[in-house]
């Protein structure tokens, strides 16, 4: 193993655009803790990050295509180029940005677009299958960057047996495995959830708690005009609806013990339009509306908790990521319900920005699979076994 510099990139269920940075990663003596040998211990340098917004009309249409779920083979293929179009643009942006010529960049890790994920085994045409479908092809961007390519992180792991997610718990081991304290790394992006790693700095489960910002951010959009509720104002202005919130928390995923993960098919604009017509017909105010939404993101990741992992593994601290994290009504109400006092801290705590965190897991996977160190966490994701995640799009040339 050697030194190299290597981008991440990626695009979350926002889909606003390319998280994109650079790093330096490198071994730095010794195995991780908890890891045994499979994991050498990794010196992360950040170069340089910056998100690269979609075209407005380009995102807004990529939503619908997402939310529809109804497109042509065309449609499909014709994004899976333009995606990578757009990631290579990003790529070489911020090498740009980075003062760094795509020359001395060794390799990207792109973990592309989700448009589908569809862990749980079922039928398919008599065949039994499951799958998940990141678009965005690493050969087109190895073409117009020049850069090697590693991409498609989710094939592997679904293939032997596991959800392909939450690929995160790999570099939440990385980064948080070393404090010898039991620490939950709670991540609330449209999604949220939650790595558990123990005092041995194990990863030991992680899994989607359910909605994080998604119904939120909609209920926003609808009722206020608003991309998001900023700093939780929104809600904190209204008051909660326990009996309904109650109803909500019937929903099948909650109780679903883990390994498993969940996204827009389950939880995106289709549930949330359905929630806000309900809550009208319940006569609701948009105040109270979002408050309720915000209190069901809260209670899906307190009673996570409380169900899967406490009797199990009792966490000291608690380490927030992601847009949710700035949301100060959402982290109260997690306090509240919390079964017991934990530290709450957030990454930057820790010396580690969440807003680039998904880059550098990218990065961090490329970089030990170009390496053949396997990378998924089968405990985490229920594969049986270990493997190295990604695809190899060798570059036809040097820019």
């Amino acid at each position: 193993m050697r030194s190299l510099t290597v981008m991440g990139l990626n695009s979350g269920t926002s889909m606003d655009g390319v998280d994109a940075a650079l790093f330096t990663i490198g071994p730095s003596g010794g195995s991780a803790a908890g890891a045994g040998t499979r994991l050498p211990r990794l010196s992360i340098e950040m170069i340089g990050s910056a998100l690269y917004p979609f075209d407005p009309r380009f995102s807004q249409r990529l939503q619908a295509l997402v939310a529809g779920n109804r497109c042509s083979l065309e449609e499909i293929c014709r994004l899976n180029v333009a995606l990578a179009e757009v990631f290579a643009g990003a790529a070489r942006q911020v090498a740009r940005d980075c003062g760094v010529a795509l020359s001395a960049v060794d390799l990207i890790g792109s973990h592309g677009q989700t448009i589908w994920h569809s862990p749980a085994p079922a039928s398919f045409w008599g065949v039994d299958c499951r799958g998940s479908l990141q678009l965005g092809d690493g050969a087109v961007i190895a073409e117009r960057t020049g850069v090697p390519v590693i991409s498609d992180f989710r094939a592997a792991d679904l293939a032997a047996g596991g959800q392909g997610a939450p690929l995160v718990a790999f570099a939440d081991e990385v980064l948080f495995g070393q404090a010898g304290q039991a620490t939950g790394v709670l991540n609330i992006g449209g999604i949220a959830n939650i790595t558990v790693i123990n005092r041995g700095g194990e990863a030991v489960l992680a899994f989607d708690t359910g909605p994080g910002n998604m119904l939120i951010d909609r209920a926003a959009h609808e009722l206020f005009g608003c991309p998001f509720d900023a700093g939780g104002s929104l809600a904190a202005s209204g008051q909660v609806d326990s009996q309904w919130l109650d109803e909500l928390l019937q929903h099948g995923y909650f109780s679903r013990r883990p390994p498993k993960t969940t996204g827009r098919e389950e939880f995106g604009q289709h549930y949330a339009d359905e929630l806000l017509r309900r809550a009208r017909g319940r006569g609701l105010s948009a105040q109270d509306t979002i408050a309720t939404l915000t209190a069901l993101t809260a209670a899906c990741v307190a009673g996570s908790y409380s169900d899967f992992i406490e009797q199990e593994t009792q966490l000291e601290r608690l380490i927030l990521g992601g847009g949710g994290a700035d949301n100060k009504t959402l982290v109260r109400m997690i306090e509240s319900l919390w079964p017991h006092k934990i530290t709450v801290l957030r990454h930057e705590d820790s010396g580690f920005s969440s807003k680039f965190k998904e880059a550098l897991l990218f990065a961090l996977l490329a970089y030990t699979t170009y390496f053949r160190i396997p990378n998924n966490v089968p405990r985490c994701t229920g594969a049986r076994r270990r493997v190295c995640l990604g695809k190899l799009s060798l570059a036809s040339h040097r820019s």
